[in-house]
């Protein structure tokens, strides 16, 4: 009786096998009940247990699982030192030494980027737009570091990307540029750093010692494009607008022709009017403040004294004339630099209206006649 009873329970226990075996369920292969040692009962069949169907993972989990992608590393930045002029006048020489073939005649406030440095750190090797130089005592120059970003397309580690941002031109200003916006009131001076090198830096420092935003200073035709239409010499030009950058200075660029020079191929206004927009343009072109740019030129002013006949070209004042002259300057400045600030030339006070004057208050008044009653023209 008592083994028709476990024969009963071993059946069942199997057919509970069995079934869990054969299940539909995602449920996992049941770990089998050990049987009592003690006991001694008949040999029963080992139950078949049906395959379990395993599925793939949906792939967007499969993803998950994978490590991230590493991303590209950063561009390195470079570090350049930037070696400046103290002293009034530096030789800069061919070798580390007094015995050395002088090469250049270094100004005070001039800079030049460091290459390297004598064994004893007495002279410093130094490099002018890429090409390297010569030599220079180091007691008469500070220096200090510069970071210069990657070259476009060419971050330091890492792969070439088209994303890179593109390397400002060799010299120029590689701080933010001050936004060409005027405060109430707002405060500038008259400077004349363009030809006098060595008290550039001194003058400019003394306008922001003394709390001034602008400066004006009279970029003349004649010595940038002076070799003939489109030809163009930045050499001072570059100087002037960095320097200014540099101290956070914000530049209003006279445009203006020496009256006094004598055959220059553009002539004589108002007959210079398409050669000059050309030339306005150029300028506003590569001192249009953007990121990259060699600098910044917040605002321009459009000739000088148009309402005198030496500035005229020895013609009797025109309002119209003037007027049309500074509409063509206007629009070429606006195309390279549309947040650049245009104005017209300032006016000699005179009371004079003959052939070779008119009064400041009857030319801007004929000026605005001129151009509609329409001040911008």
């Amino acid at each position: 009786m008592v083994t028709k009873r476990i024969l009963a329970t071993i059946t069942a226990l199997a057919a509970v096998l069995v079934l869990a075996a054969c299940g539909g369920g995602a449920e996992p292969t049941p770990t089998p009940t050990k049987t009592p040692a003690a006991q001694e009962l008949p040999a029963t069949p080992t139950p078949t247990l049906a395959p379990v169907s395993v599925e793939p993972a949906p792939a967007q989990e499969q993803s998950a699982a994978q490590p991230a992608d590493t991303p590209a590393p950063a561009p390195t930045p470079v570090i350049e030192k930037i070696a400046r002029v103290t002293a009034d006048q530096l030789n800069i020489r061919s070798t580390p030494s007094t015995d050395g073939t002088i090469v250049k005649l270094a100004l005070t406030g001039e800079t030049y980027t460091v290459l390297g440095q004598s064994d004893d750190g007495q002279w410093l090797e130094l490099a002018e737009n890429g090409n390297a130089l010569g030599w220079a005592a180091a007691e008469f120059m500070t220096v200090e570091e510069r970071v210069v970003e990657a070259p476009a397309g060419q971050p330091s580690g890492g792969e070439q990307t088209a994303e890179q941002p593109a390397q400002a031109p060799a010299g120029g200003f590689t701080g933010s540029f001050a936004p060409a916006t005027m405060s109430s009131p707002d405060y500038g001076a008259q400077v004349f750093v363009w030809w006098r090198e060595e008290i550039r830096d001194r003058d400019l420092d003394l306008m922001k010692e003394g709390g001034f935003n602008w400066i004006k200073q009279s970029f003349s035709w004649e010595s940038i494009e002076g070799a003939g239409r489109g030809q163009y010499d930045w050499s001072i030009a570059d100087k002037v607008v960095t320097h200014a950058n540099e101290r956070g200075l914000k530049i209003l660029a006279r445009l203006s022709l020496d009256p006094d020079k004598q055959g220059f191929w553009a002539g004589a206004p108002p007959a210079s009017g398409d050669a000059f927009a050309e030339y306005a343009g150029a300028l506003a072109s590569r001192y249009n403040c953007q990121p990259g740019a060699i600098g910044c030129i917040q605002a321009f002013q459009i000739w000088n004294e148009p309402n005198l006949a030496r500035e005229w070209g020895g013609k009797r004042p025109n309002p119209a004339e003037y007027a049309e002259f500074l509409g063509k300057a206007y629009r070429a400045i606006k195309a390279a630099n549309p947040n650049a600030i245009v104005i017209s030339a300032g006016m000699a006070p005179t009371g004079d209206n003959s052939d070779i004057a008119m009064p400041d208050d009857l030319f801007y008044d004929q000026m605005y006649q001129a151009m509609g009653g329409n001040s911008n023209g």
